[in-house]
C-alpha cells in the first residue's frame, strides 16, 4: 500500500489535538455542496462572537514603569522648563526602571473587557478533474479596540490611546476583511499512480516538522497572526499567514517522495500591536512609533509622538522669537534628544530568495516511521530592532535650529516627518533580516497507541537581538561622549567594543547573527474510553535550544524580558549607578535553555440531548535557561495553565470557556504574569 506523504504530514492523532486545541468547530462536515456540471463544489461558512475580560490586577512592583506610577503628576511637564521630579524621587518608587512595555498593562484594569470580537469564515473548494482552486477569507470586528474607554489617559496629554489610530495597527487589531488562503492545484499521476505529483500555486500555508506546541522549529513557512491567534475564538487555520508561493510534491517511490516551494511573498509575524492586551513592548509593532522609545536613564515621563510634536513647536516658536541666545536655543535642542528615541516606518524584507526543499521517507521496516531531511533559505518573519545613532554636535545642533526656525518663520508646523528629519533624535527601527539558513530533521511513528515524533532544526546565522539597553547606549550616551558633552560616557555601551565603534548619525545594527540548534520530541497518547470519558487524548511536547559561541555576558549581552538595565560595566560602575540606579538583577539570556507542554482533552460524547463536550488543561513550564528575543521561546520559571472547556452541538453550534493564567519566573522577567484572563465565545457553522 501506497504511503501518501505531502505538505502536511503530522500524524492523524496530532492533527486532531491540535485542532481542539484551536476550539474550532469541525468545518467541511456541514459545507454547502454543489455541481456544475463536471464542477464540483463546496462552501462552508463559520460566524463567532466572543470576549475576554481581565480577571487580575496589574501589578505596580514588577510590571508597570516606575514614572508611571499613580504617585507622580506629569501635568505641565516640560523638559525645557519643568522636569518635576529627580531621579532619585523615580527610583524610590516600585516598579521597572523601563516604561517601554507598560501600556496595554495601564490600559486594562481588573474586571476589563479586553476584546469583544465578531467574526466570520469562509471556504470555497472547487474541483474539475484533476485541477481545483481553493479560498478561504475572513473579516472580523473588535468592538472594544473600535470603541476604546479604556479608563487610562496619557500622562502628558490627557488623552485616552486610540489603538486603532494607524491604519494598519487597525486592519491587525481593529476591525478588516481579509482573503486568506487563495491557490489552484493540479494532481497527475505518472507511471500508473506509481509516480504522483501535486502542484499548488497560490497564497498556501505549507507544514513541515513535528512540531505541535512549541514554535520557532522546522514549521516557520508562514507567519503567524499573534494577535488573531490570542482572540477569543480564534482557530489556527486564521492565524497562520498564507504565503504567495509554489509548491510541489512528487512521489519518488512507494517510500521515498521530494517536496518543494518557492516564496514570490513575504510577510512578518504580526506581534500584538502596542496596547493590545497581550502586548509587552510599546513600540514596535504596528502603530508604536506613536509611543518612541523611552530611554528611561533620566527623571522623565513616557512621552508620545504627539506631545513631542506639541514641545518642538514650542520649541520653534522660540526660535524666532529673538528671546534666546544660540547657547540657550542649543542646550533646549537637546533636552529631547536625551530622554527619547524615535522610531521609524517598519523595513521589510525582500519577496524574492525563500525556497526549501523536502526529502521524505516511509520506512515500513521501522515501525512504519516518516522521515524527513529538509533544508531552506528564508527571511526573518521575527521583528528586530536596530537604529540611527544621534548626532549631538555642534553643526547638528544648528542644522536642526536651522530647520525649526525656518518652518516657523512660513506658519508651518512640527509633525512626525520633521522630528524624524531632525539630526539630534536617535532614531529605531523594526526590521526584518533575510537568508537563514535552516537544516532539518524529522520523525514520526505510532508505538502503540501513541504517536511519538520530534525534530531538530539547525539554523546558520539565525539574527538574535543585542539588548535594547546597550543599543540606545550606543545611540545616545556614547553620543554625548563622542561630541565632547559628557566624556565620562566613553565606552559605557557594550556595542561599541564588541559590534561596532558607532559614530553620531550611523546605522547600528541591533543583532549578531550566530548559530543554532533547536530540537523537540512530541507524545500523543489516545486512552479512548476511560474514567468515564468516551475518549481521552494527553499530549506532552520537549524542547530545548542551544545557541552556539554565544559571547559572554561580560562581552556582549543579548535581549530578553525584563532587563530594563544594563548589566554594568566594571569599568565605570559610578557611572552606570548614576545613569540608571545600578547594574540589571534580572538574568540575562543563555546559551541554552528549555521547557515543556503538557496538553489534556476528554471528550464526553452526546452528554445530553446530543451535546458533546471536551474539557481540556494545557500546561507550560519554561524549566531553565532565557532564550534571547526574537525567539520569544523560553524564560526559566516561567508557567502558564489554560483550563476550558468546548461544547459542540451537531458539529453546527459550538461555544467554548476558558480560564487563562501566567506564573512564575526569575525575578521580574515574566512580564504576563499579572494578566490572568478569561475567555467565551460561541460559534455557528453552516
Amino acid at each position: 500500500m501506497k504511503k501518501v506523504i505531502n505538505g502536511f504530514n503530522k500524524s492523524t492523532l496530532t492533527l486532531g489535538i491540535v485542532a481542539a486545541l484551536s476550539m474550532g468547530v469541525t468545518s467541511g462536515v456541514n459545507a454547502v455542496s454543489f455541481d456544475w456540471g463536471e464542477v464540483q463544489g463546496t462552501f462552508d461558512s463559520t460566524f463567532s462572537a466572543g470576549a475576554s475580560w481581565r480577571v487580575e490586577g496589574r501589578d505596580w512592583d514588577n510590571n508597570i514603569g516606575k514614572v508611571n506610577h499613580p504617585r507622580f503628576d506629569w501635568s505641565n511637564y516640560s523638559a525645557f522648563n519643568n522636569t518635576k521630579y529627580t531621579s532619585a524621587e523615580i527610583w524610590a518608587q516600585p516598579g521597572s526602571y523601563s516604561s517601554n512595555g507598560d501600556l496595554s498593562n495601564l490600559l486594562y484594569s481588573q474586571g476589563d473587557t479586553t476584546a469583544v470580537v465578531f467574526k466570520g469564515l469562509h471556504e470555497l473548494s472547487l474541483k474539475y478533474k484533476n485541477f481545483g482552486i481553493f479560498a478561504r477569507g475572513m473579516y472580523f470586528y473588535d468592538q472594544k479596540a473600535n470603541n476604546g474607554d479604556y479608563g487610562y489617559s496619557d500622562p502628558l496629554t490627557g488623552k485616552e490611546y486610540d489603538p486603532c489610530m494607524d491604519s494598519e495597527a487597525s486592519k491587525v487589531q481593529c476591525k478588516d476583511v481579509r482573503l486568506l488562503d487563495a491557490f489552484v492545484y493540479g494532481n497527475f499521476d505518472f507511471n500508473d499512480g506509481a509516480n504522483p505529483l501535486t502542484i499548488r500555486v497560490g497564497n498556501q500555508v505549507v507544514s513541515w516538522g513535528e512540531s505541535t506546541l512549541i514554535p520557532h522549529g522546522i514549521g516557520v513557512i508562514n507567519p503567524v497572526d499573534l494577535n488573531i491567534l490570542n482572540a477569543p475564538g480564534a482557530e489556527l487555520k486564521e492565524a497562520f499567514r498564507p504565503q504567495g508561493m509554489v509548491w510541489a510534491s512528487f512521489g519518488m517511490t512507494d517510500e521515498l517522495s521530494v517536496e518543494a516551494f518557492y516564496q514570490y511573498d513575504w510577510e512578518p509575524v504580526w506581534v500584538p500591536t502596542p496596547g493590545s492586551y497581550f502586548s509587552s513592548n510599546d513600540f514596535a509593532g504596528y502603530g508604536g512609533y506613536g509611543q518612541n522609545a523611552q530611554l528611561g536613564f533620566q527623571a522623565n515621563p513616557d512621552m508620545n509622538l504627539e506631545f513631542l510634536e506639541a514641545e518642538y513647536n514650542k520649541l520653534a516658536q522660540m526660535i524666532i522669537s529673538g528671546d534666546y541666545d544660540s547657547a540657550t536655543l542649543g542646550a533646549l535642542a537637546l533636552a529631547y534628544p536625551t530622554k527619547a528615541t524615535l522610531v521609524q516606518d517598519q523595513a521589510s524584507a525582500s519577496d524574492s530568495g525563500q525556497y526549501g526543499v523536502k526529502l521524505g521517507y516511509y520506512s515500513p521496516a521501522l515501525w512504519e516511521t516518516e522521515f524527513g531531511l529538509y533544508y531552506m533559505n528564508y527571511h526573518s518573519r521575527r521583528p528586530l530592532i536596530s537604529g540611527t545613532t544621534a548626532d549631538f554636535g555642534q553643526q547638528a545642533i544648528a542644522n536642526d535650529l536651522g530647520t525649526l526656525g525656518a518652518l516657523a518663520a512660513t506658519g508651518g508646523s512640527v509633525d512626525r516627518d520633521v522630528l524624524l528629519g531632525l539630526e539630534t533624535f536617535s532614531k529605531a527601527q523594526i526590521e526584518y533580516p533575510e537568508d537563514i539558513q535552516l537544516y532539518g530533521f524529522s520523525f514520526n511513528t505510532l508505538i502503540g497507541d501513541t504517536s511519538v515524533a520530534g525534530e531538530i532544526a539547525h539554523r546558520q546565522d539565525e539574527p538574535l537581538q543585542i539588548d535594547d539597553v546597550e543599543l540606545l547606549f550606543a545611540a545616545m550616551p556614547q553620543q554625548l561622549a563622542n561630541a565632547g558633552l559628557r566624556p565620562d560616557f566613553d565606552g559605557i555601551s557594550q556595542y561599541t567594543s564588541y559590534v561596532d565603534d558607532v559614530g553620531p548619525g550611523e546605522y547600528a545594527e541591533g543583532f549578531i547573527r550566530l548559530d543554532t540548534t533547536q530540537a523537540q520530541a512530541t507524545f500523543t497518547h489516545l486512552f479512548g474510553p476511560t474514567l468515564g470519558t468516551s475518549n481521552l487524548v494527553m499530549l506532552a511536547e520537549i524542547g530545548g535550544v542551544w545557541i552556539h559561541d554565544m559571547p559572554g555576558f561580560d562581552e556582549l549581552r543579548l535581549n530578553g524580558p525584563g532587563t530594563a538595565r544594563s548589566g554594568g560595566n566594571p569599568d565605570m560602575p559610578g557611572i552606570i549607578e548614576g545613569v540608571h540606579n545600578g547594574p540589571e538583577t534580572n538574568p540575562f539570556p543563555t546559551d541554552f535553555a528549555w521547557g515543556y507542554r503538557l496538553v489534556a482533552k476528554a471528550d464526553y460524547n452526546n452528554l445530553f440531548s446530543g451535546v458533546n463536550m471536551s474539557p481540556r488543561v494545557i500546561f507550560s513550564h519554561d524549566v531553565e535557561g532565557i532564550t534571547p528575543d526574537p525567539m520569544f521561546l523560553f524564560t526559566e520559571g516561567k508557567k502558564s495553565v489554560s483550563v476550558g472547556v468546548n461544547f459542540d452541538y451537531q458539529n453546527r453550534w459550538g461555544a467554548d470557556f476558558s480560564y487563562n493564567s501566567f506564573f512564575g519566573g526569575v525575578g521580574t522577567t515574566n512580564q504576563m504574569s499579572d494578566r490572568d484572563y478569561v475567555s467565551f465565545n460561541i460559534k455557528y457553522s453552516i
